[in-house]
């Protein structure tokens, strides 16, 4: 491998992408959020890679921004008068059709938590924390969308309280409350996201996107019948392509 910023694997379908600054805890920096952001907008016209993995070199997963790097070159722009990269990268995330997993260890912190929760699904290591990390440096405890996915993948007064104190989650609590659906010891957490992501290429690679786009519908969707309407409409789509 490399030492770019963030690496990409092509491993058969599946993309494994990388944050790679490890001796910053991959905390990101404006470099690695445009190539977060132009990475996952490329993979909306990408029929070859099905299923995409996200991890972190080192020690941990992402410290989130790289607050160190303010005033220097490289320092992230987002903000009032910057480009809203992470923002726009989070969307892309979601618009993109293959699923993402991600394979957190150690830190998952501020925008690392953030996104963390972009991807679809989440297993940790043992040593992961996550760690909205925005109160404790004097900003809103919310940011990247965390208010939004967090409240929908454990409920409101779990997630409240974890943004309002401003507190860490472990691995355990994390899968305790269906943060992450998996912790296995870090040396095995590699092998859990493949495993995962070679389960998930068994599916034919329609029915792998538009499930994607229903679960994602699904949240949106304020009642029981439209959400039978929209899942119907993808699966007479995949009859109907068995049939031709």
């Amino acid at each position: 491998m490399s030492d770019d910023i963030l690496q990409v694997e092509t491993i058969g379908e599946i993309q494994r992408v990388t944050l790679n600054r490890p001796d910053r805890l991959n905390a990101i920096n404006h470099p690695m959020a445009e190539g977060l952001l132009a990475y996952f907008e490329a993979r909306r016209r990408d029929t070859a890679t099905r299923v995409i993995i996200v991890r972190g070199a080192g020690r941990g997963f992402t410290a989130g921004a790289d607050l160190k790097a303010f005033g220097q070159p490289d320092m992230l722009q987002d903000g009032p008068n910057g480009d809203w990269v992470l923002r726009d990268t989070m969307n892309a995330m979601r618009a993109c059709p293959q699923p993402i997993i991600a394979t957190v260890h150690g830190a998952a912190a501020g925008g690392g938590l953030a996104l963390a929760l972009a991807c679809d699904v989440l297993v940790a290591g043992e040593s992961a924390k996550f760690h909205s990390a925005f109160l404790k440096i004097g900003l809103s405890g919310t940011e990247l969308g965390v208010s939004w996915r967090l409240q929908r993948a454990i409920g409101t007064s779990r997630a409240r309280e974890i943004l309002l104190t401003g507190r860490p989650v472990d691995a355990q609590e994390a899968l305790r409350i269906g943060l992450v659906s998996q912790v296995v010891p870090d040396a095995g957490l590699d092998d859990l996201g493949m495993s995962l992501a070679k389960a998930m290429l068994e599916a034919k690679p329609d029915a792998l996107r538009l499930t994607k786009r229903a679960l994602d519908a699904a949240l949106e969707i304020g009642n029981f019948g439209t959400a039978l309407e929209t899942e119907e409409r993808g699966q007479m789509l995949m009859i109907n392509r068995r049939r031709s």
